[in-house]
């Protein structure tokens, strides 16, 4: 039987940015076990190909895979990026080939109650936290945010799980934004101070989360404290950049969620000026999986570069899967896998 999983069924069922940040750290342990595989994205965009990948206005056809042997699971994922955003993911048991569940999901899935945040942001925010959790330091006074839109809500919501911290200084990328101060302080119980700049941000910061579409560097390495920790969440492709060279040439260690990142903008300038080098970056599953070290010193400057992983949302997909069996949602049915398996 073949479990169809609407986004009605979605948005009855509750998922906490704790769980998914449980459920990405599981997935990226496999991975830094060698237990998960996935393969490159695969995307067509059909107009507006020189924009930032996902903005607003792009058109794409986007496909994914992973295979997750802790977890018993292949999830086989379709992107689709007009005017809307759908997913729709197959969960295949990769014993018998059998297709266990069809996720039908937005953006907005879990987004569509007062105080929610959807789950796309949440797979991101999940990874920022854990960045923090591996590669911040264990006593942090104030994080910053640059980016206030969806994915800059969901990181500061997940960080707020790994960390307690008194104070969040937010900035845009392009204007002071009141409005995320004000949201983000009624949801996590934290004073959240929108500013002018991105300096005063990172000057402030113990902890920074970038989530912009920037294809220029907005934030400086000559800015930096000792000590910070930075999750790059934004920059995704070869024309996106948040952090300049500096930076990269001031940091200690740096992650990566993929060998995908190696061509981000920021990524592959750095390795280009020789203030990066290939051989000292580590993937975070090597760090969450114990096979490399976190932050050592409380005065290491550490940075998490993520590009958005198969195996990250997968784990996603999975959870939803499981959760939405145990509330007894979905429609359960036998010709859709009589039609992928049967002759």
């Amino acid at each position: 039987m073949v479990l169809l999983i609407r986004e009605s069924d979605i948005a009855q069922i509750d998922l906490t940015p704790s769980e998914v940040i449980e459920a990405v750290e599981d997935a990226y342990r496999q991975d830094g076990l060698g237990q998960a595989e996935e393969t490159p994205r695969l995307e067509i965009k059909i107009k507006g190909k020189h924009l930032p990948h996902i903005a607003p206005g792009t058109t794409s056809v986007g496909q994914g895979m992973a295979y997750l042997e802790g977890s018993g699971v292949i999830v086989v994922s379709h992107a689709y990026h007009f005017d809307f955003h759908k997913y729709i993911s197959q969960i295949l048991d990769p014993e018998t080939g059998e297709t266990l569940a069809i996720v039908k999901r937005s953006r907005s899935a879990l987004g569509s109650r007062p105080g929610k945040i959807e789950s796309g942001g949440l797979r991101t925010g999940a990874a920022a936290a854990i960045g923090v959790k591996y590669m911040g330091r264990e006593r942090v006074d104030s994080v910053g945010v640059i980016g206030t839109g969806r994915i800059g809500r969901a990181s500061l919501a997940c960080v707020s799980e790994v960390r307690d911290f008194d104070r969040v200084y937010s900035y845009s990328g392009r204007r002071r934004d009141d409005e995320f101060a004000r949201v983000m302080r009624e949801m996590i119980g934290v004073d959240v101070e929108a500013c002018d700049g991105a300096e005063e941000v990172v000057r402030s910061s113990d902890v920074l989360v970038t989530a912009t579409y920037a294809q220029e560097p907005v934030v400086r390495g000559e800015w930096l404290r000792e000590g910070t920790h930075i999750s790059g969440m934004g920059a995704d492709g070869p024309m996106k950049a948040e952090m300049d060279v500096e930076v990269f040439r001031r940091a200690t260690k740096v992650v990566v969620d993929s060998e995908k990142c190696l061509s981000i903008g920021e990524v592959a300038r750095s390795l280009d000026a020789d203030a990066l080098r290939r051989e000292e970056i580590w993937r975070i599953g090597e760090v969450v999986a114990g096979a490399k070290p976190g932050r050592e010193d409380d005065s290491e400057i550490t940075i998490f570069e993520s590009d958005g992983t198969h195996i990250q949302s997968a784990a996603i997909v999975l959870l939803i899967y499981r959760k939405t069996e145990e509330m007894g949602l979905g429609v359960e049915t036998s010709e859709i896998d009589s039609f992928f398996v049967n002759p």
